[in-house]
């Protein structure tokens, strides 16, 4: 067997190095949380606040509402992302899947907390530090935050369903060895029922 039927058949990333896989799949969870942060905080609206006598107000009650919307952006975003990637992973790489389970759930647990910093650097200020400093009245945008700790776990959960799935559905199979000819017994004519031909 040829080393790129080899490739095809445990996937292009498992042909490699195991430490190779482990880079690549590790920096895949690595800048696809990075670029899933920059997201969340793209598609997030953020509420309006009211700095007045070192306090934070709301300005409306739909600012209020918006509160609870990082959070579910989060999950929504990282859930997505985190399938995609999953799903990849598992078709690229075959053969390792017990090794790819293990690192997809730091990998994942590394998305996650890439996703929740850049969305947050990216993010507003948080107004009780502006308050702090103020004296007057101003205005100022909400902080892009995560409400509880089980939204983190969305990265880890998604991309361990999606493995599995996919695991379950296409197992990886081995490939039988080719048996080369001069391993093949000869044929004995009288077991095959075979005369041989009479010399000419």
């Amino acid at each position: 067997m040829s080393d790129d039927d080899d490739g095809r058949r445990r996937g292009l990333l498992a042909a490699g190095s195991p430490a190779r896989t482990i880079l690549l799949i590790l920096l895949a969870y690595a800048v696809l949380g990075a670029v899933a942060g920059v997201v969340w905080e793209w598609v997030w609206t953020p509420p309006g606040q009211v700095i007045a006598k070192h306090q934070v107000f709301y300005d409306s009650y739909s600012s209020l509402r918006r509160v609870f919307t990082g959070t579910g952006l989060y999950v929504l975003v990282g859930a997505v992302a985190s399938a995609v990637l999953a799903f990849a992973v598992s078709i690229l790489v075959r053969g390792r899947e017990l090794a790819v389970l293990a690192l997809v759930l730091v990998g994942s647990a590394l998305a996650a907390a890439l996703m929740w910093r850049v969305g947050t650097l990216l993010g507003p200020a948080d107004p009780a530090t502006l308050a702090a400093h103020t004296t007057g009245r101003d205005t100022v945008p909400g902080e892009l935050s995560v409400q509880g700790k089980s939204p983190y776990l969305v990265w880890p959960f998604v991309s361990l369903l999606v493995l599995s799935a996919v695991y379950f559905a296409w197992p990886g199979r081995a490939t039988p060895t080719r048996r080369s000819e001069a391993d093949t017994p000869p044929t004995d004519h009288r077991e095959a029922g075979i005369s041989p031909a009479p010399p000419r």
